[in-house]
């Protein structure tokens, strides 16, 4: 029950003959509310509500639990896209930035690589060293955001609670160990390609090339 506009002014509920009574006017109505027993009659209600204000030009209008429900899936909705693409462009810029990591050791180190080449180190241990290290920074921010995780989403699922009656928090860590083997994997292909890149040139031109 209410108004869909601001008035000024009391506001009283009072039966129909008293109002005509106190006023010394017939009463017209405005608005009419009503309840249906039973999902059968509630989606009967509704097509013959949907039927009578068929039309853009229909001076009629309603409001119904179908209705609410729609306007509620669409809020969520809303929520769903923005949350999703948050999370796209962080995760994006999460790999970029432990792309570029990995990278700019890679480069940076070409030198050290070289001397160690040069000492008697082989292809595949200094392979293997570097998707040490790669699974290292990998597996080392699944466990910084994993910890957190713990500590920030409670906070902000109270928060949540507060702001949106119908919100209820669930902590869940199974998108962090969803990501996890993801990381992994970007752990190990990302310094073999790279590591890849830099040895197609020689030991000796790696040498002189960074002195």
């Amino acid at each position: 029950m209410g108004f869909r506009y601001g008035t000024f002014g009391y506001e009283a509920v009072l039966p129909v003959d008293k109002l005509e009574k106190d006023s010394g006017q017939e009463a017209i109505p405005l608005f009419y509310l009503f309840d249906t027993p039973d999902n059968e009659a509630e989606a009967r209600a509704e097509s013959y509500l949907a039927e009578l204000n068929k039309g853009d030009l229909s001076p009629l209008m309603y409001e119904s639990k179908a209705t609410l429900r729609s306007e509620f899936e669409d809020f969520k909705q809303m929520f769903f896209l923005l949350g999703s693409l948050l999370c796209t462009i962080v995760t994006l810029v999460g790999v970029f930035n432990f792309f570029n990591a990995i990278m700019t050791g890679i480069l940076a180190r070409r030198r050290e690589f070289a001397v160690l080449q040069s000492v008697g180190m082989t292809n595949k241990q200094l392979k293997t060293m570097l998707i040490y290290e790669g699974l290292f920074y990998a597996l080392g921010a699944v466990a910084t955001a994993m910890i957190i995780s713990l500590i920030l989403n409670p906070l902000a699922g109270k928060l949540l609670e507060r702001l949106f009656w119908f919100f209820s928090a669930n902590f869940s860590l199974i998108p962090v160990l969803t990501a996890t083997p993801v990381f992994a994997l970007l752990g190990l292909l990302i310094p073999l390609i790279m590591y890849g890149q830099a040895a197609k040139q020689s030991v000796v031109e790696r040498l002189r090339d960074t002195e």
